[in-house]
């Protein structure tokens, strides 16, 4: 009867609150904390379970079997390489419970967690209104999402699009952070990627550059948020699109520019590539292998020819280390991408721009950061600044030793964001 009434009784806030509720939870070890958000919905009569977190860089990934039953709560969220499962128990002020960490290729338990749930109350500045928007870009129907907070600042910031086939939800949470902080958001997903129409596969730098100046003015057009007021902020390649698009649009407000490298794309390709096969490859043959590796990656990005390819490729077959190389096939769809270098424009720009560089990157050359602050001098921009992160990788998370489970981001990432922005608001 006990575990009905407290069924019937959360049910019944839920209907109070718009079938919604949302809970901040902690996962504690040591002398740390990780903080975390779920959201519980009914949908029906079933019960579903979202799970966010800024630190871990997620935003509502669904909870998967998610029952709330005998004054219990219990779902499991699941990543690449680990499975997460909460369990908690009704306590007066909420849940609290452990979380259990497995691996997915073992199933081994790993680990487990002491954690808890309390119910968050709404305040002002958790309002956010999301809106679905579409613009159209190069004869292309682009979707994105527009982050309003309840008391906005009336400043703008845009998530330009980065690599690969990533889709708007990589910038979710950081998305719902800086709105949370009065900044009204846009991220939308690249050129055939999520809802969005074309094929950035096809596509040039210059390409992607023109998609995202295109969201600029619509960004500016539905917000009524002039240029100057509206922000930019790119990771990796997305990151070297922010000075091209700076420099292009000189009216537009600031920039922030994550993990770039101050070289071309190709040059950063083969800078990861060298490190993640240098103790295979070995310290005797690196350098050749490198250069191997660079034949196949100029094929890739149109600057050699093929039969250059495979008179590279001859000479070289018979190696110890030959099977770590990347050779593409002719008819490999060319990537002309590579051979972009965001540097001459960082000497061009006249806004403020921020720059951040994670020490432990091992994509982009380790000295880009210093490359780039040299023409950023020549540049006349006024409000620069360049700032490193100890232990943060390419993508700026870093693995804690004590709970080595989560990729998370240092928590100085967003507050020296913060702390910049507040300095650049008053221009």
């Amino acid at each position: 009867m006990k575990s009905f009434i407290f069924t019937c009784l959360i049910l019944s806030l839920f209907l109070e609150n718009g079938f919604t509720q949302t809970w901040s939870g902690a996962i504690h070890f040591e002398e740390s904390s990780l903080h975390y958000q779920v959201k519980l919905v009914l949908e029906g009569n079933e019960l579903r379970g979202y799970f966010s977190s800024i630190e871990m860089n997620a935003y509502e990934i669904p909870c998967q079997r998610t029952t709330l039953k005998n004054d219990s709560l219990h779902f499991y969220v699941f990543s690449d390489y680990y499975t997460y499962e909460y369990l908690y128990f009704k306590q007066e002020e909420g849940f609290l419970g452990k979380l259990k960490v497995f691996s997915n290729e073992t199933e081994q338990l790993l680990n487990t967690f002491k954690t808890d749930l309390v119910r968050e109350p709404l305040i002002a500045s958790d309002i956010i209104e999301k809106k679905e928007v579409s613009f159209n870009s190069n004869n292309f129907k682009l979707f994105g999402t527009i982050w309003k907070p309840e008391n906005p600042k009336n400043i703008g910031l845009l998530f330009v699009t980065s690599s690969q086939g990533n889709d708007r939800s990589g910038t979710n949470a950081e998305a719902l952070h800086f709105a949370k902080l009065g900044y009204t958001v846009f991220n939308y997903d690249k050129r055939g990627t999520g809802k969005s129409e074309g094929d950035w596969q096809l596509s040039t730098i210059e390409d992607l550059c023109s998609d995202d100046m295109n969201a600029v003015e619509f960004f500016s057009q539905i917000s009524s948020i002039p240029l100057i007021d509206i922000g930019i902020k790119g990771s990796s390649q997305g990151g070297i699109k922010i000075p091209y698009i700076l420099a292009k649009m000189p009216n537009l407000g600031f920039g922030i520019s994550v993990s770039c490298p101050s070289g071309t794309l190709l040059e950063s390709d083969l800078n990861h590539w060298r490190n993640l096969n240098y103790e295979k490859v070995g310290e005797s043959n690196i350098d050749q292998a490198v250069k191997v590796q660079k034949a196949g990656y100029d094929y890739l990005a149109g600057n050699i020819s093929y039969q250059s390819l495979l008179d590279t490729e001859n000479e070289n077959s018979d190696k110890d280390w030959f099977g770590n190389v990347w050779i593409p096939k002719q008819d490999v769809q060319k990537d002309y991408k590579l051979n972009f270098s965001g540097l001459p424009y960082f000497r061009k720009i006249t806004q403020p721009v921020l720059v951040i560089q994670g020490l432990s990157d091992n994509v982009i050359p380790e000295d880009s950061y210093r490359v780039i602050e040299r023409a950023l001098k020549k540049s006349d921009s006024k409000k620069y600044k360049v700032l490193t992160l100890e232990n943060t990788n390419h993508s700026m998370t870093y693995l804690d030793k004590e709970f080595p489970y989560f990729q998370l981001l240092p928590r100085d990432y967003l507050i020296v964001i913060n702390d910049w922005l507040e300095k650049i608001e008053t221009r």
